[in-house]
Parts: C-alpha cells; sequence; structure tokens
C-alpha cells in the first residue's frame, strides 16, 4: 500500500500545477528552516525545534507567497492591458520586476537601519522591504528555473509546476545559511559552548520529535495546498473593474489568504499563552481550612474572609513560618511575621482594595513591625514563597509583608491591569507614608517593596513618568524587583535614558546579587533599588516587536550581553518565533532544585533580599536559610501532589459509590480534604469504610430480571 501511495503523492506534487507565487513561497520557507536552527537564550528540546521550525516555515512561506503575488501582480498590470484575470506574467516583465522589489528592498533597509528606539512605522515599513526582497528573489529563482526547464529535454514536463524542484533550490540556499552561520560562529566564537541550541534528547523524545517533524512538513504541504485554494478562490471572488483595471490579481487573493491565516496564528499564539500561565495550576485540596494564626489575612483578626482573596492568596497565608519555624533556622529568638492579602475579590474598587488594604494592616499588627514590604504579586495573585520566606528568616520573624491584589487571572490575562495594579500599590504605599508621617521618626517601621515578574513591572511602574524620585516620595527606603519584563514602562525608560529618570542613580542592575561586589563602594552606597535580571531570562528580552525589529540585545556581536550568543543573526518572524518557545522554558523550575537560569531567581533571593535591604546574618545562618527553602519548597509541592492526587481519588471513589447504588452516610463518604496529608491515619479512622460491604460485586448479574 505504502509503494503505491507514495509515488503517486510525489508524481502530484512533482506535476500538479501550482501558482507561481506558492512555489516562490515554499523556497522562501526552505530557505527559512535554517535559521530556525539558531541557537536561541536557552537550549530547546527536540520537540520544541520541530515545532519551532514548522512554525517558521510556514509564516515564511505565507509572507513570501504573498511578496511573489505582488511582484506578479505589477508585472501583469505592467505588460499589455490592465486585464489580469487568466493571464500568465511575461518571464521578462516578471524578472524585470522581482529584481526592482529586490533593489528596493536593499535601498529601505539601508536607508532605515534599526534603532531600539525607532517608531512602528518605520519597523514596519522596513519588515515590508525585507520580504518584497525575499519575495522578489524566490520569484526569480522560480522564473529562471522555469526557463532553464524550458530549453532543457524532458523539462516541459515540470516546467511551471514542479515544487520538488523549487524546494530543491530552497535547501540549497539553507545550506549556504548554515555554512554563513558555522562562519560567523567561528568569528564570534561561541558564547557558552555547554549550551546548544537543542538539547540532547531520549530515543522516546527523538521519535516524537521525528513525529512532528514529519507532521510540521506535511502541515506545510497543507498550508500550502490551502493558501493556493483560498488565494485562487479569492481572487476569482474579487474578479471585477475599477475602471479598466482588473482587480482580482493574485496579489488580492493571497493577501486575503495571508489575513485569514494571520488571524489564525494569532489566535493560536494567544491560546499557547494561556496554557502556559496556566500550566502549574493545582487543585486546593492542600489549603482547606482558613488559617488560625492571628497574624494573616483570613485568620482570627482579619477582615477579609478566606474566600476573598484567591488561590494564591489563601496559598500565601497559609504558609507563613512560625517564630519557632525561625528560631529552628536562624538559632535565635524570633516572633510571629504578619502577612496580609489584600484580596482583589474583597472590594469592588482600586481605592477601596487599597483602604481595605491599610485596614487590615492595623488589624493583624503589620504596623508593629520593623519592616513592612510591600509586595506587588503577579496578575494570578501570586508572590515568591521563597523571598517571602528570606525575609521573614533575615528578620526573625521582625516584618509584615503586605500583598494588594489588583487582579487574580494569569499574567498573560493580566496585562491589561497593569495599570491598576500600579495604582493600587501607589496608594497603599502613600497610605503607609501618611500612616508613618504621624509616628515619632525612631519609632517609624522600615518600607520596602518587591515584585516578581509581572509583579516587578506594577512595583517598578508607579514611578512612570516621573521618575524615580517617585519612590522616596511615597516613602519607600529599597525595592527588589526580580526578572523585569520586557515591557516595564520604568526599566525601558531608565535602560534608554537613565540620566533623566534617575539622575542619583537610585536604581541598579545586575544579572545576579553576586556582581555588585564589581560596583563601586559609591555606587553601591547611592542604590536603594536592586534589580536583579539573568542575562537569558527571556521575560526581560521578549517582545512582539522582536518579529519586525532586531531587539536591544541583539546588536554589535561584541557589544551583546554574555549567554546571548554572538553569532545568531537576528531575522523577522524567526526570531521571534525562536524568543516564543525560550519564553515558555524559562518558566520551567523544578520544586527545590534552584539554578540560575531563564526567569528562575529562587537561587539569587535570599541573598539579594540582604543586599537590597540591608539585611544582615552569619555564613552558617545563611547556608541554614538556603537549605530550609529547598525543604519547604519540595515538603509542599508534596502536600499539593498528594492532595491532588488524594481529589481525583476521591472523587473517582464517591462517583464509583455512587453509581453501584451504594448510599452511605455523608459522614462515611471520603471528605474534601486530609489534615496534615495523613493519609494512613484518615484510613485507619474510617471504620465504615473498611467494614465488609452489603452489596455483591459478581461476574454475573446474581438476581437477573425476568425475561
Amino acid at each position: 500500500m505504502v509503494r503505491l501511495v507514495l509515488p503517486r503523492f510525489f508524481g502530484r506534487l512533482a506535476t500538479g500545477a501550482t501558482l507561481p507565487a506558492v512555489r516562490a513561497g515554499v523556497v522562501g520557507a526552505a530557505v527559512s528552516v535554517a535559521g530556525s536552527y539558531s541557537r536561541g537564550l536557552l537550549p530547546r528540546s527536540a520537540k520544541d525545534q520541530a515545532l519551532a521550525t514548522g512554525v517558521t516555515a510556514a509564516c515564511h512561506y505565507l509572507v513570501t507567497a504573498t511578496a511573489a503575488a505582488a511582484a506578479e501582480s505589477i508585472a501583469l498590470y505592467a505588460s499589455g492591458d490592465h486585464t489580469v484575470r487568466d493571464r500568465k506574467a511575461p518571464s521578462t516583465a516578471l524578472v524585470a520586476t522581482d529584481l526592482g522589489m529586490v533593489v528596493t528592498g536593499i535601498l529601505v533597509e539601508r536607508a532605515l537601519p534599526p534603532h531600539p528606539d525607532e517608531p512602528m512605522q518605520r519597523s514596519l515599513t522596513r519588515f515590508v522591504a525585507h520580504f518584497a526582497m525575499m519575495g522578489g528573489t524566490a520569484s526569480s529563482i522560480v522564473t529562471v528555473i522555469d526557463e532553464v526547464l524550458r530549453v532543457v529535454p524532458g523539462g516541459r514536463y515540470v516546467r511551471n509546476r514542479s515544487l520538488l524542484i523549487d524546494a530543491l533550490a530552497g535547501a540549497v540556499l539553507a545550506t549556504v545559511a548554515v555554512n554563513g552561520r558555522h562562519r560567523r560562529a567561528a568569528r564570534f566564537g561561541l558564547v557558552d559552548p555547554d549550551r546548544p541550541a537543542v538539547t540532547r534528547a531520549s530515543v522516546g523524545d527523538t521519535a516524537r520529535a521525528a513525529g512532528i517533524g514529519v507532521s510540521a512538513g506535511a502541515g506545510l504541504l497543507a498550508v500550502a495546498a490551502a493558501e493556493q485554494f483560498i488565494a485562487h478562490q479569492a481572487s476569482r471572488a474579487l474578479f471585477g473593474h475599477v475602471g479598466s483595471v482588473e482587480i482580482g490579481s493574485p496579489l488580492s487573493g493571497h493577501a486575503v489568504a495571508l489575513g485569514l491565516f494571520g488571524a489564525t496564528g494569532l489566535a493560536a499564539f494567544v491560546v499557547v499563552k494561556r496554557r502556559t500561565e496556566r500550566h502549574g495550576d493545582v487543585v486546593e485540596a492542600a489549603y482547606p481550612e482558613p488559617p488560625t494564626n492571628p497574624w494573616v489575612t483570613a485568620g482570627p483578626r482579619s477582615l477579609i474572609d478566606f474566600d476573598a482573596i484567591g488561590k494564591e492568596g489563601r496559598r500565601f497565608v497559609l504558609m507563613t513560618l512560625t517564630a519557632d519555624e525561625i528560631e529552628a533556622v536562624m538559632g535565635e529568638p524570633a516572633e510571629n511575621p504578619v502577612r496580609v492579602v489584600a484580596g482583589y475579590e474583597a472590594a469592588g474598587t482600586t481605592a477601596q482594595r487599597a483602604e481595605l488594604c491599610l485596614l487590615e494592616m492595623e488589624a493583624v499588627g503589620a504596623f508593629e513591625r520593623s519592616v513592612i514590604c510591600v509586595a506587588s504579586p503577579t496578575g494570578v495573585g501570586y508572590v515568591s514563597y521563597v523571598f517571602a520566606e528570606s525575609l521573614e528568616y533575615l528578620t526573625l520573624g521582625d516584618c509584615a509583608i503586605v500583598m494588594p491584589q489588583y487582579a487574580l487571572v494569569p499574567s498573560a490575562l493580566a496585562l491589561s491591569d497593569t495599570g491598576d495594579g500600579a495604582e493600587l500599590q501607589r496608594l497603599v504605599l502613600a497610605g503607609i507614608n501618611a500612616k508613618l508621617s504621624q509616628l515619632p521618626v525612631g519609632n517609624r517601621p522600615k518600607v520596602v517593596q518587591f515584585g516578581e515578574s509581572l509583579g516587578a513591572q506594577v512595583a517598578l511602574d508607579i514611578a512612570h513618568p516621573q521618575g524615580a524620585k517617585v519612590y522616596q516620595a511615597l516613602g519607600v527606603d529599597a525595592g527588589l524587583y526580580l526578572g523585569v519584563p520586557f515591557r516595564t514602562e520604568a526599566w525601558n525608560t531608565w535602560i534608554h535614558h537613565r540620566e533623566r529618570f534617575d539622575p542619583d542613580l537610585t536604581l541598579v542592575a545586575v544579572s545576579e546579587p553576586g556582581a555588585l561586589a564589581t560596583l563601586g563602594a559609591d555606587r553601591r552606597n547611592s542604590m536603594r533599588h536592586l534589580m536583579v535580571v539573568h542575562h537569558d531570562d527571556p521575560v526581560n528580552k521578549f517582545g512582539y516587536r522582536v518579529a519586525v525589529r532586531p531587539p536591544w540585545w541583539m546588536g554589535k556581536p561584541e557589544t551583546r550581553p554574555p549567554k546571548v550568543p554572538r553569532e545568531v543573526l537576528w531575522r523577522p518572524i524567526t526570531t521571534f518565533i525562536l524568543t516564543l518557545v525560550d519564553l515558555k522554558n524559562g518558566m520551567q523550575f523544578t520544586p527545590g532544585s534552584f539554578v540560575r537560569r531563564g526567569h528562575d531567581y529562587r537561587i539569587d533571593t535570599a541573598e539579594a533580599v540582604r543586599a537590597a535591604f540591608g539585611l544582615e546574618c552569619s555564613p552558617e545562618q545563611a547556608a541554614a536559610i538556603e537549605a530550609a527553602l529547598r525543604k519547604r519548597e519540595v515538603d509542599w509541592a508534596r502536600r499539593r501532589l498528594v492532595a491532588r492526587k488524594f481529589a481525583a481519588a476521591r472523587d473517582s471513589i464517591n462517583s464509583t459509590l455512587s453509581k453501584w447504588g451504594v448510599n452511605l452516610p455523608k459522614a462515611s463518604l471520603i471528605p474534601d480534604s486530609i489534615p496534615n496529608m495523613d493519609l494512613s491515619g484518615y484510613l485507619d479512622s474510617m471504620p465504615d469504610m473498611n467494614a465488609p460491604m452489603t452489596f455483591v460485586v459478581a461476574d454475573q448479574d446474581p438476581n437477573p430480571s425476568a425475561p
């Protein structure tokens, strides 16, 4: 069967009628494959590579085919009359048009070199010029191939039809591109050669990646076939005249197809981002009851209900360290720390949440601590447990961590809420400052702020656009920001206009806390706000404009940050797709395993807290804190995993018993949670479940109904 199908498939591929623009698109797709294997900020799995290559090839096919269709339309309009339907552009006119597009594209790229602060219109103009050049090049290759085949014996059978020959031409160009990459690597050297583009994969991973690669190839053929069909039908549907000019040109048909595929791709991109943000969600069986701790939100003294602080808020308050736990690690007397969550659902407006937050701080004793930290959460309402525990250890519990929630959705869906988040952070800090101004100077707690990922964006942006002096005006003594996102307005202004945004040099950015030792004493003394951003963190370096403009971190090879490959060229669309894959891989963490990689800042947190907030501890205490942080993270991850498995088993058992017709008393059913995840103790305490059942399970129905 395979022997019959494959020859028929490739025979149809070689001889089936194909639009010229489609063939040019195949050339563009083949050339793009080489660029998709460029190294990124992080290594990719074989599966990721197969997906990246497939998506890259499909995107380049669509834009190259559309550009080639534009060249064909221009050649048709420029030759003879203004009719285009069922006409083929003369080869001479088409090659001339192709060369004109190539020259124009080169001139535009030379005239409009990329700049980090350039307006989007300039970026899009250069982007269109680049793909006009690519489309013209691919179209001229296809046209030349046809003319060569015309004079080659037997060539008339595949002339104007052969996708295989076009793909072969694209493969030759791809080989040239790969060779150029190797030459650049030899010239500039490989940064961190132990981190290849693609990680080694097991046999199973390789097999899955191969399957994805085959599927991607088949998918590209399907995209080409579908795009050709849509373009052809759209051109026919648009057939008509504006004056004496027919508008149903190849360009109009391929433009419609590009728009449809682009809308589909955008929708898929949004879905992927949402799934990436939701990947770590687990059920709440591990956090079933409100806390009994009087020093936290939802406890006995709190004004806010347990149900009003969201999943992450409930985790946050229930994971608060106790004085005994702190003493066991630090070897010194400690007190119970305070944790406050101003629940998003506890009030209806930003102003009301800020007012409630201040009232809650008074209710649970936040103003009685010597350090008050206003920690801006991510969109889902999450503040790093590693940070919170580090601060509680280092202050011996003499701290209050305040979390004002501005949303309860994944960060990908909360991007439009960051303005509200910054306003909420600003109002809470202003309220704290007003409260403390009434106290004697010597009795005022130290006020600091913290943010990680989207929380860092919110916390930093309270000073935009006025500048860093806003932090001091709001009474913020120090700040720590981990993994600052690319879209943070304060970060971007500071990067490009430091002297205007921060004339007093209070902000410092390093790739790890240990790098502070390389700064001069004056610079360290002026620091009030510390930003820790890994060189390979894609959350900081990702950006939608990467698709049409080189990012700041891909400048001249010798000026790039460490861990950014120097031999890699920026490529429109391709670099965006590879950075998107990096974005996914940069947020993959293993409980208890702290590594300095991507968007994982757990290994830096305790040291960064000491450096940013001026907290001291002995080397022995620092080592004990690091060990405790890892152990607690594993313990809590185990609890959540057991809770999730237990919840699934509970639902299955109760559902099965119900189907069997076993009407157990409610007290005998498996409940929603188990205290402390003690499964063995719980099962031993259920004699009703251990006692013999009164129903029969048999291979046959013991009481068959009468016929």
